[in-house]
């Protein structure tokens, strides 16, 4: 059974705070280490930041599994889904950003599904 925390905040920015207090918070019980807790904050930060013009609400759901982190955020608008899905040639593109912070990346549906593995005693499984 893992441990699972969702969160349904408005998509303004201001609320964005919330979602990395529950992201740290997180990461203090998983001990893991400062680098990847910040790797973690740039991931959630640049899809947030995407989709905030749109109106509603973001589900972001955060689960302790296996070692990892696994945090699912959406719904997503549709052009947000096709910049993770797309390869840009050298450009910093929101894939490339996910690409750098987290172990795993995908789109289920309307959402993202990012991944961080972490070892035992804190720290970052990728090095």
């Amino acid at each position: 059974m893992a441990d699972e925390i969702t969160l349904t905040i408005p998509r303004d920015g201001d609320f964005h705070r919330v979602a990395h207090l529950v992201l740290g918070g997180l990461a203090v019980r998983m001990d893991l280490t400062v680098e990847s807790l910040e790797d973690l904050q740039i991931a959630l930060e640049s899809i947030l930041g995407r989709s905030e013009l749109e109106a509603g609400d973001i589900t972001v759901r955060m689960a302790l599994r296996d070692g990892a982190l696994e945090t699912r955020v959406g719904p997503l608008p549709a052009s947000v889904l096709d910049e993770i899905e797309r390869e840009q040639d050298g450009a910093l593109s929101l894939r490339r950003v996910l690409d750098s912070t987290v172990d795993d990346v995908h789109v289920e549906g309307d959402s993202v599904s990012l991944t961080k593995k972490v070892s035992a005693g804190g720290g970052n499984a990728r090095g």
